[in-house]
């Protein structure tokens, strides 16, 4: 089960137009909604020329505050997210020519937990700045690299895909091991952190992410044609001069660490880079990556930033876990995939 590649569409322009609308419409109500609220009217002065700050009077100055030291950090962190897990699930599909396939699929986000719980149940995270999104580069790089490794001595994604799996299981069963002998204080911060948010700590640099995003969008949209290749087989690139199992790793590099970048800063974000690839898919109705590229990008960041308002729950105190309402978004559309390529394998097959 694997992602065709359709005649060329007309959807790809109009409906990238269209994404950018309701990326823009998304964002806004990113920097509106909360537990306080933002008008419109505040929401441009604070924008604007002078930042709010110096006109306006004192709902202005608040709102000033409200967007520009949370709201606002946390908007460019989801949009960030949702373009680089949505980017790194749609190379994942590519690559192992599996529609299932996700950003998680190589067991780098089961690395970067482990490594998060490393620090984390030992007690000494909280105590130094950034320790937690170190260790979690780390266990993603460990991960990554072996994938690597076995992706260079191999070849063959199918068997990648099944040690990634496997990876992600061992990594994930130390990861419980560790919490069984933690103390509750170390626990209680590791299970937070699982929960995923875009509300970064202290210092932390959301512009980061989405920069990797914005090359990963622009390097893969050149990078197109090649790709696209991948989606009729290996034999098929290389009979046409391209290096599939070169190509292959530079993808999966690529995937590995947009994800583990997104971990170490968010925590695991689960069912986005699943969901979105396919949801940009049948927008577009198209799989050619120069059109899917930056649908995919779009789409993951006006999900990410959807999927936040709702858990901050506008007008409460309260927030809800953000991984509960990605799975929410997320279960119906992997779903959705499952039960449409049901007729399509029957349809095959005669029956």
């Amino acid at each position: 089960m694997h992602p065709p590649v359709p005649p060329r569409g007309r959807r790809g322009p109009a409906a990238i137009a269209a994404a950018c609308a309701a990326l823009l419409a998304a964002t806004a109500a990113s920097l509106m909604l909360g537990s306080v609220h933002v008008g419109f009217s505040d929401l441009l002065a604070v924008l604007g020329p002078g930042g709010g700050a110096s006109s306006g009077g004192d709902s202005v100055s608040a709102a000033a505050r409200i967007v520009t030291l949370v709201r606002l950090p946390r908007t460019v962190t989801a949009i960030g997210v949702g373009s680089a897990l949505g980017l790194a699930g749609l190379v994942m599909q590519t690559v192992f020519r599996n529609a299932l396939a996700g950003p998680g699929v190589l067991g780098v986000t089961a690395g970067a937990g482990l490594g998060v719980a490393a620090v984390l149940l030992a007690g000494v995270g909280a105590s130094i700045p950034g320790l937690t999104a170190v260790a979690a580069m780390v266990g993603a790089g460990l991960v990554l690299v072996l994938a690597l490794t076995v992706n260079r001595i191999v070849g063959q994604p199918v068997f990648l895909l099944v040690l990634g799996l496997l990876f992600g299981y061992a990594a994930s069963s130390i990861t419980t091991l560790l919490m069984a002998a933690a103390p509750g204080e170390g626990l209680e911060r590791y299970v937070v952190w699982s929960f995923g948010s875009f509300a970064l700590p202290p210092g932390a640099a959301p512009w980061v992410i989405l920069a990797a995003a914005g090359a990963t969008t622009a390097a893969l949209t050149v990078a197109a044609p090649r790709v696209d290749a991948l989606l009729l087989g290996p034999q098929y690139a290389e009979s046409i001069g391209i290096h599939a199992r070169r190509l292959h790793g530079t993808l999966i590099l690529l995937a590995g660490t947009l994800t583990g970048l997104v971990t170490a800063f968010t925590g695991p974000i689960v069912f986005l880079g699943v969901a979105v690839p396919h949801i940009a898919r049948g927008v577009v109705r198209s799989s050619r990556h120069r059109i899917l590229v930056p649908m995919t990008a779009l789409t993951g960041a006006s999900l990410a930033l959807v999927a936040d308002i709702a858990a901050r729950l506008p007008g409460s105190d309260r927030v809800l876990p953000l991984n509960s309402v990605m799975a929410l978004v997320g279960v119906p559309v992997v779903l959705a995939v499952i039960l449409q390529a049901q007729p399509e394998a029957t349809e095959e097959l005669g029956l």
